[in-house]
């Protein structure tokens, strides 16, 4: 059963209960009004339901479109009249998810593959968007911040004294950075960004989606730039025994979860993306080149120093090696 509380501002903090992992939706207040944020888990919905009931809604956001953020929205919309609201950049994320079958073989088994598809079912349910959000647009009163990284239409929202923050900065974890081939979209060169513009917003509270609350975020963003640190290091290793392909060298990182032979399908496929990622940033600092489609190796001027440059310029005085 779900728990409300309310923080800052009379921000109403919805705590979602799921066996798979619990997670928050909020109900922002403007004006008699509710904007809700997320929905949760589409098995969860039940939970909400009560609460929404006794709430007048203007609209519905999402930070992305992940399942346990998302997976309310039809029954929600169709239940309060309300238009749903995503950035524009998630819609095109979820069209090539919709096209998986024409580039996950390049990177997934065949086995690895099926199961994603079977994933892919939900997606094919969700409602188009009634309008995008945008950076710096407001909503009943709430700015929106375009945070990519995570995914990459992912947005936060903040009134000057609270900030929701999605699945950006996690205290008991490190959101996944995840590759998806949008043109010009550089997934952990995003993500970072993304997270020291967090760090620097002038509020009181940080309200992420799962896990504890935050009154400064900054010592955590030092330390999600040590863990991708760590991460690009093994990456730059794995080129230097040989290895190309995205599955070969996420073969040879350190998973949270374990070994990469051990990891679930759905982990497999979060660690493949996410290599990928690492990847495409030792490309992007010229450390690494790619030699054939998702496959690498490490340039003849490859410099370890510029790798270090570029995170420290990105970290705005957050982190340093």
């Amino acid at each position: 059963m779900a728990d409300v509380w309310e923080a800052l501002g009379g921000v109403k903090v919805i705590e979602i209960d799921s066996v798979v992992k619990p997670v928050r939706a909020f109900l922002l207040p403007q004006g008699g009004k509710y904007l809700l944020v997320d929905t949760g888990y589409a098995d969860t919905v039940d939970q909400l339901i009560p609460i929404i009931e006794k709430h007048r809604i203007s609209n519905i956001i999402l930070t992305h479109l992940h399942t346990d953020h998302s997976g309310g929205a039809p029954i929600l919309k169709a239940m309060k009249n309300t238009a749903i609201l995503y950035h524009e950049d998630e819609f095109k994320s979820l069209k090539y998810a919709l096209q998986a079958g024409e580039w996950l073989p390049r990177i997934f088994e065949e086995a690895d593959v099926e199961n994603f598809e079977k994933a892919l079912d939900f997606l094919r349910r969700l409602p188009e968007p009634d309008a995008f959000v945008s950076d710096k647009s407001v909503i009943d009163g709430w700015k929106i911040m375009h945070t990519p990284g995570h995914t990459p239409g992912h947005v936060a929202l903040t009134n000057g004294i609270v900030a929701i923050t999605g699945d950006l900065i996690l205290a008991d974890d490190t959101s996944n950075v995840a590759y998806v081939p949008l043109k010009g979209y550089r997934p952990l060169s995003s993500y970072l960004r993304s997270i020291v513009a967090t760090a620097n917003l002038k509020v009181d509270l940080f309200l992420p989606s799962h896990g504890d609350v935050f009154r400064d975020v900054r010592q955590r963003v030092s330390e999600i730039f040590d863990h991708h640190y760590e991460r690009l290091s093994q990456a730059a290793k794995a080129l230097g025994k040989g290895l190309s392909s995205a599955r070969e060298v996420a073969q040879q990182i350190k998973w949270s979860s374990g070994i990469f032979q051990k990891l679930s399908p759905l982990e497999k496929w979060l660690a493949i993306l996410e290599t990928i990622s690492h990847l495409d940033f030792l490309v992007e600092t010229g450390y690494a080149v790619t030699t054939s489609v998702l496959n690498y190796g490490i340039s003849e001027t490859a410099d370890w120093n510029a790798v270090k440059s570029k995170l420290t310029l990105i970290a705005d005085n957050l982190w340093s090696k």
